[in-house]
């Protein structure tokens, strides 16, 4: 998700006001598939027949291999604790040892205190079983052999760990593979994974070039393999047989889906726990009717973030104010595009007139026309310019009595700063409004003035992460 999306904020003079019905009115069809999510607000399916992409495609059933989740607890832990029993059992039973005769007659930590110093000195300075029952001596014998090993596999686990990390990954069983680029998708992921499940082992696949991965490690306790990830090599050693759940989220959407291919074609089992990233919505729509999207869970973080936006904020807007609503969208780049489009499939007859404002606006709704469509049902005006421009909202206010209405604001361009500052002004022009304003990031700052200027403002990003279903996070 780039900060860059939504370019409705660069100095372009605007177009003259379109007033009317606007001319698209091509037969469109909406998304495809219905949201399962289990969020704080239940999804209703669409009302009109989908084309629109869902967040997540349905999946084909399958049935998931069992897994062994505590076989690595029981041989790290079983075995020490094991060999120290048998020690402890040996020495107690009246077993000698050549070096310490005097061991039969010591007090009970003494003999503890001696069968912890196997571990480190295998016995080195106590000398060999002598004397006291035959299967005393099995014992401390077993345990003279068995102690110094765990302690040796100890140290060359933890030198494998520092030197090569990625050489113990084909041990992993139930864990969790994360694709990684350059956006927050992964991170923010992350974040809320490791709050959910601070214990699951993670390992995210970065590009060669990546220069965070010290951060990654230190900030979400996770093993990082550096390398293409639709490479063979890499899979090979991602374990993915035994892995848990796999998310793309890299910057490629080709990436995403080769790889999400390859992994399908290795463990087909873990078709419903494969989640692919689709930056591209346009090219979503088109993978709709794929197998692939069938097997696997396909989203767009634009899509749920404007999903969850529209739940959580507008249709409760909507619900307590008469008579049907304005909606106007300020920016209508990959965001505006999935806001209008949830309305339509979420809120129909409860909106009747929206306005389009971008740089290229006419262009916008041409192409959110032929790809999704818009309904019948409202009055749509394009206004193509700045929204930086007074003479833009001018244009508008002399159209358009916004005074006698309560009308929803969505501020969606690129830039921060012209959300806030736009909003701020609205606000105070037309105080019964809804007023929404994006941001990329979410500023300490802006949500303090937001409060006392009564407008609210979103981070795209979080409510991503918001948005994501709650199965993703789960221990199976």
């Amino acid at each position: 998700m780039s900060p860059n999306d939504d370019p409705g904020a660069s100095g372009i003079a605007p177009s003259p006001f379109a007033t009317g019905p606007a001319t698209f009115e091509g037969g469109a069809s909406g998304f495809w598939g219905a949201a399962s999510f289990e969020q704080s607000a239940v999804y209703e399916p669409p009302r009109r027949a989908p084309r629109q992409p869902t967040v997540v495609a349905p999946p084909v059933p399958v049935e998931r291999p069992r897994r062994w989740q505590l076989r690595s607890l029981r041989w790290r832990f079983g075995l020490p604790v094991l060999a120290f029993m048998l020690g402890v059992v040996g020495f107690l039973s009246g077993v000698s040892v050549t070096e310490r005769p005097d061991v039969v007659d010591a007090g009970f930590l003494t003999k503890l205190y001696y069968t912890l110093g196997l571990f480190l000195f295998g016995g080195m300075d106590l000398g060999t079983p002598d004397g006291g029952p035959l299967w005393g001596q099995g014992l401390l014998w077993t345990a003279y052999f068995l102690a110094p090993l765990i302690t040796a596999s100890a140290v060359i686990d933890a030198a494998l760990r520092v030197l090569a990390p990625e050489r113990r990954l084909k041990g992993l069983r139930d864990h969790v593979v994360v694709a990684a680029g350059a956006g927050r998708l992964p991170s923010l992921y992350l974040r809320r994974l490791r709050e959910a499940d601070p214990r699951t082992p993670v390992v995210v696949v970065v590009p060669p070039d990546y220069g965070g991965v010290d951060e990654l490690r230190e900030a979400y306790d996770v093993r990082v393999v550096e390398g293409n990830v639709t490479s063979r090599a890499v899979l090979d050693r991602l374990a993915i047989e035994h892995a848990r759940r796999v998310l793309l989220l890299t910057d490629d959407d080709f990436t995403n889906l080769d790889t999400a291919t390859k992994v399908l074609a290795r463990a087909p089992h873990l078709g419903p726990d494969v989640v692919v990233h689709v930056s591209d919505l346009r090219f979503l729509h088109s993978m709709a009717g794929t197998r692939l999207a069938r097997r696997c869970q396909i989203f767009n973080g634009h899509q749920i973030a404007a999903a969850h936006l529209v739940q959580t904020r507008v249709l409760d807007h909507f619900r307590r104010t008469e008579p049907r609503d304005l909606v106007i969208l300020a920016g209508f780049g990959r965001f505006g595009e999935t806001v209008l489009s949830e309305l339509q499939a979420r809120a129909g007859g409860s909106f009747d007139h929206v306005v389009i404002i971008d740089v290229d606006a006419e262009r916008r709704a041409m192409v959110f026309d032929e790809e999704i469509g818009f309904t019948n049902d409202y009055r749509r005006d394009i206004l193509s310019g700045d929204l930086r421009d007074p003479g833009l909202w001018r244009s508008l206010a002399d159209q358009i009595d916004l005074s006698r209405a309560e009308p929803v604001f969505v501020l969606g361009s690129g830039v921060d700063r012209t959300n806030l500052r736009t909003a701020l002004w609205l606000a105070q022009k037309h105080p019964r409004a809804l007023v929404m304003a994006r941001s990329e990031a979410r500023w300490s700052f802006a949500e303090e003035v937001s409060r006392e200027a009564g407008i609210h403002t979103f981070s795209v990003a979080e409510l991503v992460t918001q948005s994501m279903p709650v199965e993703w996070f789960e221990s199976q």
